[in-house]
Order: C-alpha cells, then sequence, then structure tokens
C-alpha cells in the first residue's frame, strides 16, 4: 500500500510506503529500543532516506545511507 504526501527532501508529492522490518531496526536503533515506529512511512523515491509518521510530519528524519531507495538495474 502506498499514499501520497509532501516529502521534504524531494521538495514534491511522493508516493510513500511503511517501514518493512529493516527501516523499524534503524529507527530504533537510533531512537531507543521503546520508541514506537509501527506507524512511519517512507518516501519511494530513488535515492530518497525521507521518513515520517502517517499523519505528523513532526516527527520525521533521514534513513542511514544504507537505506536510500536504489535505481532499478538497467535492462
Amino acid at each position: 500500500m502506498a499514499v501520497s504526501r509532501a516529502c521534504r527532501t524531494c521538495g514534491t508529492m511522493q508516493e510513500f510506503r511503511i517501514f518493512n522490518a529493516v527501516e523499524r531496526a534503524a529507527v530504533r536503533a537510533e531512537k531507543g529500543d521503546g520508541h514506537f515506529v509501527d506507524d512511519y512511512w517512507r518516501c519511494k523515491a530513488v535515492g530518497c532516506r525521507w521518513y515520517q509518521r502517517y499523519l505528523n510530519r513532526g516527527e520525521d528524519g533521514l534513513l542511514p545511507e544504507e537505506l536510500a531507495i536504489r535505481a532499478a538495474p538497467a535492462e
């Protein structure tokens, strides 16, 4: 499932998807084990690392560089 949201990094409306397990673990490692991460969504744009809560852009941040969205390989 994806939703359209304004991405602060991209500067435009982008598709966002809910965090996967690796992304949840990365934010917990940064913010602490008790931090609730089940309602974070991340931008799906190539190169973007931006994430935010579903309805609260005030709780946001950047995922680690290794979790940036990669371009699909050329065929």
